[in-house]
């Protein structure tokens, strides 16, 4: 899965994009991509990769490579509520720890 992880540093806000397999391990790779003293992990979102289909008599729309059901648009996020559920259960489960925290 993609994420993007957004960090404050004593420098301002950075993020950090990339493939991870959870949560924690996006976050991890996150935090030793940035060399600063303070670092504070304000969000990590899920991003999902995506194709386009054209529906006939519609229009082209996108669709998750991973699952395949439709990506909707946020800002500069692709995801797709599947996944994103699929992400949240993970968290609520305590597999995943809660976001805001500092290194």
């Amino acid at each position: 899965m993609q994420f993007l992880v957004f960090i404050r540093t004593e420098f301002g806000e950075r993020h950090w994009k990339g493939q991870a397999n959870s949560l924690q391990e996006a976050e991890e790779q996150a935090i030793a991509s940035i060399n600063t003293r303070i670092k504070t992990i304000s969000d990590t979102s899920l991003r999902c990769n995506w194709h386009w289909q054209n529906n006939s008599g519609y229009s082209d729309t996108e669709y998750c490579n991973s699952c395949g059901n439709p990506v909707y648009w946020d800002g500069e996020e692709y995801y797709c509520s599947y996944c994103a559920r699929q992400l949240r259960y993970s968290e609520d489960s305590g597999q995943l720890y809660s976001h805001e925290k500092s290194v």
